[in-house]
């Protein structure tokens, strides 16, 4: 199953073609058991990872470059890996994977070893993000991950100092599916704007507190788009709206020079974030001036 070159950029460069050919010994339906796959991810040429989110039309959507030559990417939410090994094939010269889950039981380590990756792997959350303890990034993706935090502003802002140019995110927003939950706790969802036309340019986030979105109770906050984009703008970033597909959303964020808006806002956490933060997070959280390069 060992591809005859090194690694996954290697063999893009060398055939000019972007997915590797399979293996005549390899048995898909046997390699994929046994593991939950969320991502589709063409892993040889016509075998898919058999997951339902589908790597390239978001990074298509997210207008992710087909180049990433010489970029250092953070993947935050790995899960399966198959966006950090599309950045290694697009040719990134470091990709790392930062997710909480073992990397065995997400199918990670078995996809890596099949392609012969230099993809590494770090288990953690956004919630962990220090330059001490990973350095700084060029590109951060951050995908269907925004909706399971329960704490998503802390997330965002924790991005900002890491990274010094683009985010690329995908996420769930409440625009075209706003829940509408019922004394009994049913619910039903409706068209945000269908309540108020003005709602849809106001920054919302809806709490979902016992998985009233799908059943799921790993999904804390759903955002209407325009809280996505003032988040990331509060945060330090410019940003913009890529394309919006029912109830997902993609996002194109880059990193701006100089103090986050929220720091600069004058508040009394702004004021005392170093004394925040580090109370928080102890040691592993860098101060004020990691976020105002």
């Amino acid at each position: 199953m060992a591809l005859r070159v090194s690694r996954l950029s290697d063999y893009r460069m060398k055939s000019g073609k972007k997915t590797p050919p399979a293996r005549r010994n390899l048995d898909a339906k046997s390699f994929f058991s046994g593991i939950h796959w969320f991502q589709k991810w063409e892993l040889f040429e016509g075998i898919f990872t058999p997951g339902h989110n589908d790597i390239e039309r978001i990074c298509q959507d997210m207008g992710l470059p087909e180049d990433l030559s010489g970029k250092r990417v953070l993947d935050i939410g790995a899960w399966n890996g198959c966006m950090s090994f599309e950045c290694e094939r697009r040719g990134a010269q470091e990709v790392v994977a930062l997710s909480p889950e073992n990397p065995v039981r997400t199918g990670f380590d078995k996809l890596k070893k099949v392609l012969r990756s230099k993809v590494s792997y770090v288990r953690g959350s956004v919630y962990d993000l220090s330059p001490k303890r990973l350095g700084y990034f060029d590109v951060v993706l951050f995908c269907g991950v925004l909706y399971h935090l329960r704490y998503p502003l802390l997330g965002i802002d924790n991005i900002r100092r890491i990274c010094r140019g683009d985010v690329y995110i995908e996420s769930f927003i409440i625009d075209s599916r706003f829940v509408m939950a019922n004394v009994d706790r049913s619910a039903g969802e409706v068209v945000l704007k269908s309540i108020s036309p003005f709602l849809v340019f106001q920054p919302i986030w809806q709490f979902f507190r016992l998985g009233e979105l799908g059943g799921d109770v790993s999904n804390w906050f759903g955002p209407n788009a325009t809280a996505v984009l003032q988040a990331f703008e509060s945060a330090g970033f410019d940003i913009k709206l890529m394309r919006h597909r029912n109830d997902r959303a993609t996002f194109h964020a880059t990193a701006k020079q100089g103090t986050p808006e929220f720091l600069a806002v004058g508040s009394c956490e702004s004021k005392h974030y170093d004394v925040i933060m580090s109370s928080l997070f102890n040691d592993h959280i860098p101060g004020k001036k990691d976020l105002e390069g």
